[in-house]
């Protein structure tokens, strides 16, 4: 039904890239490069009207990381901030070595890998901001 919706493509939606307000963008991007593994894509400074250079430094007002097939922009701006990323990963067992990998690199799990209620294997972690990231697997392949 959604592809007759879309004539040129069988899937219309190509990707997601949420964008996480932050308070911060420097903050973020060391909190998932340097914790969580993902490499930065883009920084743009607002102020200058550009994206910078990988190796420059400035301040930048909105920047992309990613890792795998996830994209995540942050855009600063002040106030609260509460969003909740699902990240789905093929096996249990993929669980929990991002686990052991994120622990190791000094991040706080709020929920440690167990499988719920609802029939997911999953954990839960909170970014700088109070983002929360779940993430999760069906439980086979543990």
């Amino acid at each position: 039904m959604l592809a007759a919706m879309h004539p040129h493509s069988a899937e219309a939606l190509a990707g997601c890239r949420p964008n996480l307000l932050v308070a911060d963008v420097a903050t973020s991007l060391r909190f998932y490069a340097d914790v969580l593994g993902f490499r930065v894509g883009w920084r743009w400074s607002g102020a200058l009207g550009r994206f910078l250079d990988a190796d420059e430094p400035g301040p930048s007002d909105t920047a992309q990381v990613g890792r795998d097939k996830v994209l995540i922009i942050f855009t600063e701006k002040a106030g609260e901030h509460t969003t909740w990323l699902h990240l789905d990963v093929h096996s249990a067992a993929q669980v929990d070595a991002l686990f052991e990998e994120w622990t190791g690199r000094g991040a706080v799990i709020a929920e440690p890998p167990s499988l719920r209620a609802w029939g997911m294997y999953e954990m839960r972690l909170h970014d700088p901001d109070g983002n929360v990231l779940r993430v999760s697997s069906y439980p086979t392949g543990r």
